[in-house]
This record gives C-alpha cells, structure tokens and sequence, in this order.
C-alpha cells in the first residue's frame, strides 16, 4: 500500500525529522507533500490527495489553526486524519480553537512511537508485533 502525507512546518529540519520519523515506522510506501505554512498546504491539497496531515501551529502567513479550518470546509477532506505537531504546551488552547477537527497533537520533541501510534490508528494498519521498535530506541526528536 501506498500513502501520501502533507507535512507543515516552518522548520526545514522538523520536517526532515517528522518525515525520516515516519520512514523509521515501515508503513510501506509514502509520498511526502512538504508545505511551509497553511498557504502553502492549501495549495498543494488543490492537486494532491493526501491520506494524513501533519502541521505546526506556529507559521508565518497562515498558522496551523487557520489552515485546519480551512482544510476542514473541504469536503474532499473533511475526513482526513489531521494531526498537530507542536512546542505549544497549551494543549486547552489547541483542543478549545480545534474542537473536533483534529485527531490528535504531539509535543515537540517527539518520539517516533508516538508517530507511529498515530499512523497505525489513523491510516488503519495492522499493529506489527515483531521486535522492528527497536529501530526507535535512543531517538527522541
């Protein structure tokens, strides 16, 4: 199976860790859309089906609360499991402005576990019980 996957942050080298995360995790195939602001990922979903978001909140131009809002009057992709990954440490701010848009948030610095809980439950993959997490040990992003 193939997936395509939207991830926003400002950071060039956040999105290099998220994405190497999400390779680290073996999900099997996976095109990475790369956007530096909700502007940006606006206009990539004009062309582009993506089957998870990742995004900052903090952006310049468009911030992750406007871009989610915008992503979520779409039709298209009302249903795509959308989540906030972010230093914010404010999370009732997060859930009170994203009430039910989003699917989750994950702090920075993350684990890749947390990555790949969020890809297993959301892009519906079977749960793989051979030792390959130990791929993840010693990583903290």
């Amino acid at each position: 199976m193939s997936y395509n996957i939207l991830v926003l942050d400002d950071s060039r080298s956040m999105r290099k860790v998220l994405i190497k995360s999400i390779k680290m995790c073996n999900i099997g195939e996976v095109s990475f859309y790369q956007a530096i602001n909700g502007l940006e990922g606006l206009e990539i979903l004009k062309d582009i089906w993506v089957d998870m978001i990742f995004s900052d909140i903090n952006m310049p131009e468009m911030d992750g609360f406007t871009f989610v809002q915008n992503v979520r009057k779409n039709d298209v992709f009302e249903k795509t499991p959308i989540i906030i990954i972010t230093s914010e440490t404010r999370q009732d701010t997060i859930n009170e402005k994203l009430n039910g848009m989003i699917e989750g948030i994950i702090l920075k610095p993350f684990r890749p576990e947390e990555i790949k809980l969020f890809l297993t439950e959301h892009l519906h993959l079977e749960e793989n019980t051979d030792d390959e997490d130990s791929d993840f040990e010693g990583f903290d992003f």
